[in-house]
């Protein structure tokens, strides 16, 4: 008898790589309420309409039109809400089964289980409220100027480009915890207090590429318009350290987050009522910024966090984090996505293994 019973742990325990490659699976995203015109673009790049009630998993985009917007609420209980003209792409999203993963996922309360989700926004504004993580979860929204690195809270991302080929990145922390990195400092992950915004022009990788060809440093494409010589203002930005700014939200922009989840989330009405009454509270952005909109905060709000250009003597080998460079794999912090994904099938390993080893509470 007992050495079958042996025989049985050990045919487990061969199975553990088994159990734990099946323990991350990919998690569901529930189409919210939806206004105007909304797309969804499949891993095929099959374009078609986005509904309330549409189901989706990673390695999908969706595309807001003028004038429209998508709320999408994950299976970890994680809700954003998609504003006009806005590019998003589910790049990954997996989670560990579980009892409490249940549907509507808008009762969920909390992380049922380790999960990881990884957004990008290559355009536009998201508006996120994150539920509380489990231990093991990462969840990061990714532009191409910098990451954000969330962990249960209310938040914002945009990113758009001008006209002048200058990105502008900004990151609310509504309350919560967030972290962000600009690709292009060197100043290192900003924490973003509750109440607070953090904001940095970077060149964008268009704009990168206009000035190789019109310096001559890159080849530019058959029958392709000669690159326009950039103005005074756009070479001064390029030529001086990076900087991150730091203050309050300004009362508009809270009062406008407060709107649209209000009009365009299920979320509870308390959530934005909670949120109007913050926005009461706040400076103006013409407080904020007396000097003129477009210069540095006013002393007595915010902060000024420059960091030297990322060159190509500080960037890593493969040009991860450059300027224009593809964007990495990081999910918050110096943790790669495998490494994440490694963390959590580990954990699951040894609570299997432990199951098999003890398989009772007392060990009998």
């Amino acid at each position: 008898m007992k050495s079958f019973i042996k025989f049985l742990g050990m045919v487990a325990f061969a199975l553990l790589p088994v159990l734990s490659s099946a323990a991350l699976q990919a998690g569901k995203v529930e189409v919210g309420k939806v206004t105007g015109t909304v797309t969804l673009i499949d891993a095929k790049a099959q374009r078609k309409p986005l509904a309330s009630g549409a189901m989706f998993q990673e390695g999908s985009l969706v595309e807001t039109g003028l004038n429209s917007t998508a709320e999408l609420v994950f299976s970890n209980g994680a809700s954003v809400v998609l504003t006009p003209n806005t590019l998003f792409e589910l790049r990954t999203f997996r989670q560990v089964p579980s009892a409490g993963i249940i549907d509507p996922y808008r009762q969920i309360e909390k992380d049922p289980s380790p999960s990881v989700t990884e957004l990008e926004v290559p355009r536009g504004k998201i508006i996120g409220e994150v539920r509380k993580l489990n231990a093991l979860s990462t969840f990061t929204v990714k532009t191409p100027a910098g990451l954000v690195r969330i962990r249960g809270t209310v938040f914002t991302v945009e990113y758009r480009v001008g006209p002048d080929g200058i990105g502008q990145i900004v990151v609310d922390c509504v309350r919560g915890s967030v972290e962000t990195t600009v690709f292009s400092s060197n100043a290192g992950p900003i924490t973003v207090e509750p109440g607070m915004q953090a904001s940095s022009a970077v060149a964008s990788a268009a704009l990168i590429n206009s000035l190789a060809r019109a310096s001559g440093a890159a080849p530019a494409a058959p029958g392709a318009p000669k690159a326009a010589a950039p103005s005074a203002a756009t070479l001064a930005l390029l030529s001086k350290p990076v900087e991150i700014m730091l203050y309050p939200i300004p009362a508009e922009d809270m009062a406008a987050i407060a709107a649209l989840l209000g009009a365009n989330s299920t979320l509870p009405a308390e959530v934005s009522t909670t949120i109007n009454a913050m926005a009461q509270t706040m400076p103006t952005r013409t407080q904020i910024f007396a000097g003129g909109i477009g210069g540095a905060p006013n002393k007595s709000f915010g902060t000024v966090i420059s960091g030297p250009q990322v060159t190509d003597t500080v960037v890593k080998p493969d040009k991860t984090g450059a300027p224009g460079a593809p964007m990495n794999t990081t999910t918050g912090g110096s943790e790669t996505l495998d490494a994440t994904l490694k963390k959590i099938t580990d954990n699951v390993d040894r609570t299997v293994e432990q199951k098999q080893v003890n398989p009772t509470p007392t060990g009998v």
